[in-house]
């Protein structure tokens, strides 16, 4: 439903402007929502997630990148997009680039990551001005810190690269795209790493000279977005 087309009948995803009862297509689940195509199709986060999460648990303890920019691309290419998953995937990607060069966390802290961040729901960021790739990159940062709500300056720590992520997002404008809000929240994630966990990314190896979801999100914002480019992607 990322790219606005429907997981069933791909027909056009409808975001209404109140709540609505929906009941979920493939597991029965009744709930309100805001999202459904135009034909009434609905999809509850998990179920619309769940093809994509599941290739995401697959592919990220195979990856051995040290920028969090290349391991996201990555984990866009091989896993897809859909429903929320652009959420954990933003956490999976940074945890996964700090892992690889620090060695100070593990593959089930970045499982712990993904957990956390599934429970974002899609649509945050126009529902509830909350992108959730940039309360994603939050739970990274509580991951790494070992963050609780009774903690001083880990608590503080996860709220204020959260903040520095939805100015971001915030600023690149709408409508959404999650691919874009990616990118954009981990290049800030990757600034605030060496003021808030004394790490240094590498530079990033991927170099796009245009952005390949442009192709398929018909609600693409071209030559307003910073990552469109000119030239078709290598």
């Amino acid at each position: 439903m990322i790219t606005g087309k429907c997981l069933k009948c791909h027909g056009k995803i409808n975001h209404h402007e109140n709540l609505v009862y929906v009941k979920c297509v493939e597991c029965g689940v009744r709930e309100k929502a805001q999202i459904t195509c135009q034909e009434g199709h609905y999809y509850c986060n998990a179920c619309a997630s769940k093809k994509v999460l599941n290739r995401l648990y697959e592919v990220f303890p195979t990856l051995d990148g040290q920028n969090p920019s290349d391991i996201s691309e990555k984990l866009f290419i091989e896993c897809g997009i859909s429903g929320n998953s652009p959420h954990p995937l933003t956490t999976a990607a940074f945890l996964v680039a700090y892992k690889n060069l620090t060695q100070k966390i593990t593959d089930e802290d970045v499982l712990e990551g993904i957990s956390k961040s599934t429970q974002i729901p899609g649509g945050w960021c126009g529902y509830y001005g909350n992108c959730g790739s940039a309360v994603g990159l939050g739970v990274a940062f509580a991951i790494i810190n070992k963050s609780t709500p009774m903690h001083d300056k880990e608590r503080s720590i996860a709220n204020l690269v959260t903040a520095e992520g939805l100015k971001v997002v915030a600023h690149q404008g709408g409508p959404r795209c999650c691919t874009g809000s990616v990118r954009g929240v981990l290049e800030v994630g990757i600034k605030l790493a060496k003021e808030y966990l004394g790490v240094e990314f590498p530079q990033k190896n991927i170099d796009l000279k245009r952005c390949w979801q442009s192709k398929h999100n018909h609600d693409c914002k071209k030559k307003r977005c910073a990552y469109y480019g000119d030239k078709e992607a290598i």
